[in-house]
């Protein structure tokens, strides 16, 4: 049987193998939307943000890392509501790209767009740790408080 996933607090450090990151905030995207296509409009859906702050993430090079990041975020995460329906993984993007801007050195703040049904209601980030080590959890759960 597999363990229910552990609830972190937004703000709190998530580990997930070697690396930690944290939920720093969520919200409904922006409108009118940035010229990206992942927040285009879809019918019947919602955009979601997420916003998330890599703490420690190894001894990777720039290129390296970032690509790490993205894929990571891609895959591992999804959103789950109140009545367990599960949205897939959204695109992620440096923080500052989402508003056009240069993120220079910054590789730490990062957001993911999702595009859950727009009833759904009680959000909550699921992540998935490939490889957990001692005392980390396969699954964790964020609630984003919408």
């Amino acid at each position: 049987a597999q363990e229910p996933p552990r609830e972190i607090a937004m703000g709190d450090d998530i580990g997930v193998g070697p690396y930690a990151f944290k939920v720093v905030s969520a919200r409904t995207a922006p409108n009118p939307p940035p010229p990206i296509s992942s927040f285009r409009r879809q019918p019947g859906k919602k955009g979601v943000v997420v916003y998330v702050s890599w703490k420690t993430i190894g001894e990777m090079d720039g290129l390296g890392r970032l690509a790490f990041i993205e894929d990571f975020l891609q895959t591992q995460l999804s959103i789950v509501d109140s009545e367990g329906k599960q949205t897939a993984g959204g695109s992620a993007m440096q923080e500052r790209l989402m508003f056009m801007d240069d993120p220079g050195s910054n590789w730490r703040d990062w957001v993911v767009v999702f595009h859950v049904p727009d009833e759904s209601r009680g959000l909550a980030l699921l992540v998935k740790n490939p490889e957990p080590r001692e005392a980390q959890t396969r699954l964790s759960t964020t609630p984003l408080g919408m």
